[in-house]
């Protein structure tokens, strides 16, 4: 290049038009020899900057600031190229330092500048620093500016400034599909789906034509907020303006649909794509892991497999979790073993599946294993997996630990920590443990959240504190079914029959919605405090006035109320009437009740149907040889205690810790 072609010297027009190409060829050593030539010929400051440019888009940031910081004459098109740069390289804290320097040197911002410098600020959530870049773009008389006013917009909606974004929006002159489109995808971004909805439709009043960038974000909204109405309306835009055939409008149309649970309309678009690409299968395969159709996803997973298409790191953190709730660790290990060959190991997201799908596949020691690689960087979803596996495993001092050791790595809880760990806490009743985490929850600003404060009602309980439960239940603002069933439960577990069952009447005075767990607690403390005409009355307006089926649970817990007090024609009744076959539970109750009345007659009934359901539990032979011990019947209790040496059953010997 030194001497040209033919004897002719490249100028600075010829290298500024070279630059694009070598931007798409992405040669840094190729690169690296014009900047050679350029240095020697001492060109002007435009074919640095460009220079500057092509480093970035070649991914060489490093060798871009090198050019930057060894320019004499910058201007104000170096300072937007290399900023530009940092962003297109994902390294946004640079480009706020940047800015600063630049505003320091009084340098002047244009266009390049701001929008890097803004989307800089909306990556990083820096709201002062966005206000700041919001100023220098008004000095500078460019906020008005199609570009940089919807970058503004962009970052105030990500930093969770909805009202001056809208603001910003309203005070353009002429807004474009770009700026539409924007608004619209960062209020989905940033968790604001029914005011994307509202101004989709302002748009369409606009006589504007959505593109498919826009309806993209639209049916992110609407899978989003099960919004099936305007979802399918957007559809029927997309089917008019003949674009539901696009893979990108296919895939997101395929994943709205999927994850609604509306699996046909998801299979009709998904074969309608013309050329599927991964995510098309993507699409699916999440949504019907989402939906807990495990089996679905896995065979979606196999036909992707046999069709001779690459699965993304997507593709495995969409499958492992299907693996994970089927227990399937044969096609777990697999997927892991497809993992290493495709040189996925390294990508967080797919060693956190992976470490959930080994945990709840009772295979801890490999999730352990993989945990702890030295060259894993956690983040904080790896924490929450082996938090949960611990405790999926029993292992709740191990999860305690974990959430301990998360903190003092200097990660911050999230509420998935929270809620992951508390049953560690109330399994070990925990209380001093519980406490110092709840403190955690309201520190972080959780205690709003109805989530947390159920689990918290709940540790409180479990560990003896129910004043506590009380407590916090009473200053909890947004309770729902499952705050009202955790405090009912806490009541019934701590025999606090007469607060229950007021609780289940302000339940329905308060129209909460009751379901079978609700039922199933109230019966729970009715039993416990013998309450046989209260918990027969509530039992029975389970199916009558609120059309739900009792369960087998509902029905054990019945007998074991009107067993209590004996009333043995009443429980007959019931198991004959019963539109269940009556499991073990139910007939455990009635022998329990026996024993208690020693009603020798009905504990043999009992006995021979628990052994036809248990053939091999001692207890039960044990049990009917003690009813008739009681009754005096001894040929009756030898011959119960034979029946269990013919069985070839032992009796499981009892302890005692004094």
């Amino acid at each position: 290049m030194q001497n040209g072609v033919n004897g002719i010297v490249p100028n600075s027009v010829t290298l500024l038009n070279l630059f694009p190409a070598l931007c798409k060829l992405e040669d840094v050593k190729l690169c690296k020899s014009v900047h050679g030539f350029v240095i020697r010929r001492k060109f002007r400051s435009e074919v640095y900057n460009g220079l500057i440019d092509v480093y970035a888009k070649c991914g060489s940031i490093e060798d871009a600031r090198t050019v930057f910081d060894g320019m004499r004459g910058r201007d104000d098109v170096s300072w937007g190229t290399i900023m530009a740069g940092y962003v297109h390289n994902g390294c946004f804290s640079e480009v706020l330092e940047l800015f600063d320097e630049m505003k320091g040197k009084n340098g002047v911002m244009n266009k390049v500048s701001v929008v890097s410098s803004s989307t800089a600020a909306s990556e990083l959530r820096d709201l002062e620093k966005g206000k700041e870049i919001h100023a220098c773009a008004i000095q500078n008389d460019i906020d008005s500016d199609g570009v940089v006013a919807t970058s503004l917009m962009t970052m105030y909606v990500k930093c969770g400034e909805l009202g001056m974004a809208t603001e910003l929006f309203r005070e353009l002159e002429e807004k474009d599909l770009v700026a539409w489109s924007a608004l619209i995808a960062g209020l989905v971004q940033s968790g604001f789906p029914k005011e994307a909805v509202s101004l989709f439709r302002e748009m369409l009043q606009e006589k504007l034509k959505p593109n498919s960038v826009t309806l993209l974000s639209v049916f992110s909204i609407c899978a989003e907020l099960s919004q099936h109405r305007v979802g399918k309306s957007v559809h029927c835009y997309s089917l008019k303006a003949g674009i539901d055939s696009e893979v990108a409008t296919g895939n997101s149309l395929a994943s709205m649909y999927a994850k609604w649970g509306f699996f046909s309309q998801a299979l009709t678009v998904f074969h309608k794509i013309r050329h599927k690409n991964v995510v098309s299968w993507n699409s699916l395969i999440n949504g019907y892991a989402q939906n807990g159709k495990t089996q679905q996803a896995i065979e979606l997973y196999r036909e992707l497999m046999l069709s001779g298409m690459k699965p993304d790191s997507e593709t495995i953190v969409g499958v492992l979790p299907a693996c994970a709730i089927s227990r399937q660790l044969y096609l777990g290990m697999c997927v892991h073993g497809l993992i290493i060959k495709s040189g996925f190991v390294s990508d967080c997201h797919v060693k956190n599946a992976l470490i959930d799908m080994y945990a709840k596949c009772d295979r801890l020691s490999f999730a352990e294993t993989l945990f702890n690689e030295l060259d894993f960087t956690k983040d904080e979803v790896s924490w929450n997996a082996i938090i949960s596996g611990y405790v999926h495993n029993s292992c709740f001092r191990e999860a305690l630990s974990a959430f301990c050791r998360m903190k003092y790595e200097g990660l911050k809880p999230s509420t998935i920590s929270i809620v992951s760990v508390i049953p560690a806490v109330s399994h070990l009743s925990a209380l001093p443990q519980g406490m110092a985490i709840h403190a955690c929850a309201v520190q972080m600003g959780f205690q709003s959240i109805t989530r947390i404060g159920n689990v918290f009602i709940d540790m409180y309980a479990k560990c003896g504190r129910v004043d506590l439960s009380e407590r916090y239940f009473d200053e909890m603002e947004n309770k729902d079914t499952v705050t009202w069933n955790t405090m009912l439960a806490g009541y019934a577990v701590h025999g606090h029959t007469a607060r229950a069952v007021t609780l289940f009447s302000n339940m329905r005075k308060k129209n909460v919605s009751l379901d079978s767990v609700t039922f199933l607690s109230v019966l729970s403390a009715c039993r416990h405090g013998g309450l046989v005409e209260e918990g027969k009355k509530i039992f029975y307006s389970m199916n009558d006035d609120f059309h739900i089926e009792p369960k087998l649970e509902h029905y054990a817990c019945i007998v074991d109320l009107l067993g209590r007090s004996g009333l043995f024609s009443e429980i007959l009744d019931l198991i004959e009437k019963m539109p269940l076959e009556p499991d073990a539970a139910i007939w455990g109750a009635l022998l329990g009740a026996c024993r208690m009345h020693s009603n020798s007659d009905l504990a043999e009934m009992a006995l021979n149907n628990l052994v036809r359901l248990e053939p091999v539990n001692p207890a039960h032979y044990v049990g009917l040889s003690n009813i008739y011990a009681q009754s005096g019947k001894w040929v009756e209790a030898k011959t119960a205690r034979l029946k269990l040496t013919d069985a070839g059953l032992k009796k499981i010997p009892g302890r005692s810790w004094i």
